[in-house]
């Protein structure tokens, strides 16, 4: 392991003196880039992705419907999504090998910006330079309740904080839910706070536990007949839903396999919720710089 360091640091001491930069600052432990070598890092990384878009290229001009999609997906829709599309477009494409990654959403972003994944799969609108955006289908918002809370009080008006369970912070459908629920109001004299990144987790609390939660169309699916009795969809004159969309880079050359995706998906997806009517779209919050 020393010998290989002492190599690594050697070839970087020779690089350095090729190129008249210094590329890392040795003073800090670990070191850093250097303001240069941070440019110049950027810059190799971006021939790096060109050569492998290169490589890309000449295997999809002879057959544009086979080799490896990167996906990354939120972890929102993974569990139910993914069942729903993932083996019968692989019937359907059996030489398209699907990469599938549960990520948060600014992992997504920065993947597919980098290349490392083909697509993401998250909620929208947002707006990233180089990157497109694809509309898939729209989930709307519903209230799920335990038996224990009274019927009248199954609405956005009469929820009871400290009874609303909530994914845990620095989750964007989380912040959704601030579009149209005081959050700030979950800890107010909370005496059982549950911090969960699952859905499936807070559906398991509610039932045991009692309370509320609120869940995405999409869940609702997976719930039994029983459970059914006890959601609520979120609005008034327009229900609250939210985006789903399809992320990918402006320029690849993957162009044709993401189509057949995209349109597996959609093929995949009850044909109710493919469109927009009725429903007011909550917006992710998804700041990108």
């Amino acid at each position: 392991m020393k010998k290989s360091k002492k190599a690594l640091r050697l070839q970087m001491g020779k690089l350095e003196k090729e190129l008249s930069l210094i590329l890392f600052d040795r003073s800090k432990n670990p070191i850093y880039p250097t303001d240069e070598g941070k440019a110049f890092l950027d810059k190799a990384n971006a021939i790096v992705q060109d050569t492998n878009d290169l490589l890309d290229f000449a295997k999809n001009i002879s057959e544009p419907l086979k080799g490896r999609l990167k996906i990354g997906i939120i972890p929102t829709l993974a569990p139910f999504l993914v069942p729903l599309f993932a083996y019968t477009f692989q019937d359907h494409y059996s030489d398209i090998a699907l990469d599938i990654n549960e990520m948060i959403t600014e992992q997504v972003i920065k993947g597919v910006r980098k290349g490392q994944l083909d697509v993401g799969i998250l909620s929208t609108p947002l707006t990233a330079g180089g990157i497109d955006t694809q509309v898939l289908f729209y989930e709307k918002f519903f209230l799920y309740a335990s038996t224990k809370v009274p019927e009248l009080q199954r609405t956005l008006a009469a929820i009871d904080y400290r009874k609303l369970w909530l994914l845990d912070e620095g989750n964007c459908f989380r912040d959704q839910m601030n579009n149209f629920c005081d959050v700030s109001k979950i800890r107010e004299n909370k005496d059982f706070i549950y911090r969960s990144n699952s859905i499936d987790a807070l559906i398991r609390i509610v039932d045991s536990k009692g309370g509320m939660t609120i869940l995405p169309e999409l869940t609702t699916l997976m719930l039994s007949a029983e459970q059914e009795e006890n959601i609520t969809v979120i609005g008034e004159d327009q229900f609250k839903a939210r985006e789903v969309g399809l992320i990918k880079r402006s320029k690849t050359n993957k162009d044709l396999m993401i189509s057949k995706l995209a349109d597996h998906i959609k093929k995949s997806i009850p044909k109710s919720m493919l469109q927009a009517y009725n429903l007011e779209i909550v917006d992710p919050n998804i700041q990108v710089s």
